[in-house]
């Protein structure tokens, strides 16, 4: 006779997993599942709810859930030996996150100032997924204001011309370091090269913003950079949404490839941790809440600091001195994001 474990318990491990896994889209449940002696379905069909959870599956699963968040089996692009880190939640829950220059220091940032500090020292090429809103940029900017006058750094933002055409884009970074010839796409090669000249001759941290929307000439110009440049002192961290995971290590084109094999340090990282959001919450003058509003403030959030304090600002303007529901939260998640939550959901 299977023993199964308590719904609370599997309901928790689900939702420990689909966290994971959607930080880190080039894995999938099979993935999971060859790290275990479970079947595929079976590990498909415990996650996606369809079946209960003997002890067997709930213990396999959690062991491989903690060794792929230590980064020990199913590390993004480890064929290269390159490190992996991660910003699993920690032992201990948060009791208080610092809050320093209007920022707080969670997990989120200090692992981005890591990889940072990682790529400067080691003139290495590294890599930063987390979802939209989890803090990756303003992270950036809180290292590049400790770390002045100590590492010179550029930060280039991509957009929707320079993040397609590779003239466009080699131009566009040449200007912010005093290069700039005559407009046509002949001119690309000659900007590239001197670019290249000046970085040697002043290295720095090239810091990538919004990656996901690159196409893959535009990664072959950075890795060439790169390759060019790095004995002399240059670093590159691109920072980007998860879906960048997928196309570095399960895409066959060559000019992704040539790049992803180069990567000293990845760090696929989840936003903002549950036990920090309760810590924050509190900071921010809120204690007198319902548990069951905190839960669904939570969910709504979904990792990301930006979509929780927005809503910190909200609730300050309307609700200050008032006792938080889940009425209250799930009008907040339909003003600020059009999330309509029904009973079942909270």
């Amino acid at each position: 006779m299977v023993r199964q474990e308590t719904p609370q318990t599997c309901d928790g491990l689900r939702a420990d997993l689909k966290a994971f896994l959607a930080t880190r889209p080039d894995l999938g449940n099979p993935d999971l599942a060859a790290h275990t002696t479970l079947a595929d379905h079976t590990v498909r069909s415990f996650v996606n709810g369809n079946i209960l959870g003997g002890r067997e599956v709930v213990s396999e699963l959690r062991r491989v859930l903690n060794l792929a968040r230590a980064g020990d089996i199913l590390q993004p692009g480890a064929r290269n030996g390159a490190t992996v880190i991660s910003d699993a939640a920690p032992e201990r829950p948060a009791r208080r996150v610092r809050k320093a220059e209007n920022i707080y220091q969670t997990l989120t940032v200090k692992r981005v100032a890591e990889v940072l500090d990682y790529c400067a020292e080691n003139c290495a090429i590294g890599v930063i997924t987390a979802e939209f809103g989890a803090g990756k940029t303003e992270a950036v900017n809180v290292w590049r204001r400790a770390s002045a006058g100590k590492t010179e750094s550029l930060v280039f933002e991509f957009d929707e011309f320079s993040s397609t055409n590779k003239v466009d884009f080699v131009r566009i970074l040449g200007r912010l370091f005093g290069i700039d010839r005559a407009v046509g796409s002949q001119n690309g090669g000659l900007v590239f090269r001197d670019l290249c000249e000046k970085l040697r001759e002043s290295p720095c941290l090239l810091i990538f913003d919004q990656v996901e929307t690159v196409r893959p000439r535009i990664f072959q110009v950075i890795r060439q950079i790169w390759d060019r440049t790095h004995d002399a002192g240059v670093g590159v961290v691109l920072l980007s949404a998860p879906i960048l995971l997928t196309r570095m290590n399960q895409s066959r084109i060559a000019d992704l490839g040539a790049l992803t094999s180069r990567v000293g340090i990845w760090a696929p990282l989840a936003g903002l941790q549950r036990a920090e959001m309760a810590a924050i919450v509190k900071q921010e003058g809120f204690t007198d809440m319902d548990e069951s509003a905190f839960d669904l403030w939570w969910k709504a959030t979904g990792g990301s600091i930006r979509r929780l304090m927005r809503a910190v600002d909200l609730l300050k303007a309307k609700h200050a001195g008032k006792r938080i529901t889940e009425k209250t939260i799930s009008g907040v998640s339909g003003s600020l994001w059009g999330m309509t939550i029904s009973e079942g959901e909270r």
